[in-house]
């Protein structure tokens, strides 16, 4: 019986980047993450992980172990046609970046990059909650807000590969900055939008003389990010609860919207939907049987993600892409 093939993945974000070795069924061997410097350039930091992706491969499989290819997830927008990043808004020093071109360089397997919405949809669709579907969309709800999408049993990238850039949807004439728009669907669902709604029910109270956890930590000089505005809903903080119950609505109308034009069978939340599923899911789940299309509505799930090792895992989707 052959050797399953090794397979390497890179997942870079603006905080940090993951780094593994798996096998094309999805199954990670071996898995570290270093942070995103900030200071250094795309070419410095991506020669560390080089290093320590070959030195992972020759732990888990041996010191002559070469890999059947390499795969990237990025975040978006993505130039596909000229292999590079466009703008990706925490990740200044990256833009125009030719990934493609770097990785060509430095690996000699085939390798490819993708946006991390499309990653992590055909990831969820290979080997998580959307397995066994059809026609599926993966929402990011992490720094940014994203979609990818499954139609049709297959990856849907657009022409341009940007199909899913879903964050500059605008849900409300007003709202939350996300992309220079106010209300857009960046504002109320990624990371940084819920900790403005935060940071603004935080003032609330305190114009008010409400008790909250909100108020408490802007008072501190805290950081009002979207962990601990979820921490303190699902403590019982009424404040708190107030914003993501508001964040449950603009995710219904979202995923209304979503299901109206393409009637999926499963919409999968990413990062702060899958860590508190609680707190948006049923609220969103009610918007969207009242805005949808009936049928539709009622046949979709709103899901968290079920991959163990999400970015990982998108990251070899990409890479076991090349070995179909």
């Amino acid at each position: 019986m052959r050797p399953m093939p090794q397979l390497l993945g890179i997942d870079i974000g603006g905080t940090k980047i993951g780094l593994c070795v798996g096998t094309p069924d999805g199954h990670v061997l071996a898995r570290q993450s270093i942070p995103t410097a900030r200071d250094q350039s795309p070419e410095s930091i991506l020669a560390d992980c080089r290093d320590r992706l070959l030195a992972l491969l020759a732990d888990a499989a041996g010191a002559s172990a070469a890999p059947a290819a390499v795969g990237a997830s990025c975040p978006g927008p993505l130039d596909y046609s000229g292999g590079r990043f466009l703008d990706p808004p925490n990740m200044p020093r990256w833009h125009g970046f030719a990934i493609r071109d770097w990785l060509a360089a430095n690996f000699a397997c085939p390798t490819a990059f993708m946006n991390d919405a499309n990653a992590t949809a055909l990831a969820e669709w290979k080997w998580g909650a959307a397995r066994g579907t059809t026609t599926a969309i993966f929402l990011t709800m992490s720094t940014g807000m994203g979609a990818g999408l499954i139609i049709d049993g297959r990856l849907y990238e657009g022409p341009l590969g940007l199909a899913g850039e879903i964050g500059r949807i605008r849900l409300r004439d007003d709202g939350p900055v996300g992309f220079a728009k106010r209300g857009s669907a960046e504002g109320f669902l990624s990371g940084p939008g819920m900790s403005q709604l935060a940071q603004q029910e935080a003032l609330i109270c305190t114009q008010r003389g409400e008790a909250s956890m909100l108020r408490e930590i802007v008072e501190a000089g805290g950081a009002m990010s979207a962990e601990a505005l979820c921490a303190a809903a699902e403590s019982g903080d009424a404040a708190a609860r107030r914003v993501t119950d508001r964040i449950a609505v603009e995710l219904g109308r979202l995923c209304a919207i979503l299901t109206d034009v393409l009637n999926p069978d499963v919409i999968v939340l990413g990062t702060i939907g899958t860590a508190h599923p609680d707190l948006f899911i049923p609220g969103a789940s009610r918007v969207l049987l009242e805005e949808g299309v009936a049928a539709s509505a009622r046949h979709v799930r709103i899901v968290p993600s079920a991959l163990a090792h999400r970015g990982d895992q998108s990251a070899l989707a990409v890479a076991a892409r090349l070995c179909d």
